[in-house]
């Protein structure tokens, strides 16, 4: 009988160790988007914070700066699977047909190259080239940062209708 009440003791030990070692809690939640998303479901996506744009000291060589005029940005519309590239000066602004969305392009760095809140570029020389540029919707901004050529999921614009990329830049020449 004492042997039965130590293997039943051992047991309930055991079994009740177990049981909670495999307890999981619950992950903390998700701190707030400083963004509102609706696109954060692609798989390639990867979201990285960039300083505020009041933050930001962007410097342009007078070479480089003269070299580009403009930049191809593809809008994708969600809604009708629909592809279309656009033509937008530097500086300059592009109302998406269809939509209140206004895409504003700010500098053009093509060899983007960050020092702190510094962001120029190392040549002229496409090597990671980016525009940073300005969206609202209805007067309202919903987006502003850098979109990257070669790495359009790094930083990319999230609406729950439009997608826009940099295709490429445009030269002056």
């Amino acid at each position: 009988m004492y042997k039965r009440f130590i293997i039943l003791t051992l047991l309930v030990t055991a079994i009740t160790g177990l049981s909670s070692c495999s307890k999981k809690e619950s992950p903390p939640p998700e701190p707030p988007k400083e963004q509102s998303s609706t696109m954060q479901d692609h798989p390639d996506h990867v979201d990285i914070q960039m300083p505020p744009a009041e933050h930001m000291k962007v410097i342009i060589p007078a070479d480089v700066k003269s070299k580009w005029k403009g930049v191809i940005l593809t809008v994708t519309d969600k809604n009708d699977l629909v592809m279309k590239d656009y033509t937008v000066p530097i500086s300059g602004s592009l109302t998406i047909p269809g939509s209140k969305i206004e895409v504003k392009a700010g500098d053009f760095l093509p060899d983007l190259k960050i020092d702190g809140n510094i962001y120029t570029t190392s040549s002229s020389d496409l090597l990671n080239p980016a525009i940073y540029i300005i969206v609202n919707e209805g007067g309202k901004e919903i987006f502003s940062g850098w979109l990257f050529q070669k790495f359009p999921n790094i930083h990319p614009f999230k609406h729950q209708r439009f997608g826009i990329t940099l295709k490429e830049p445009v030269t002056s020449l």
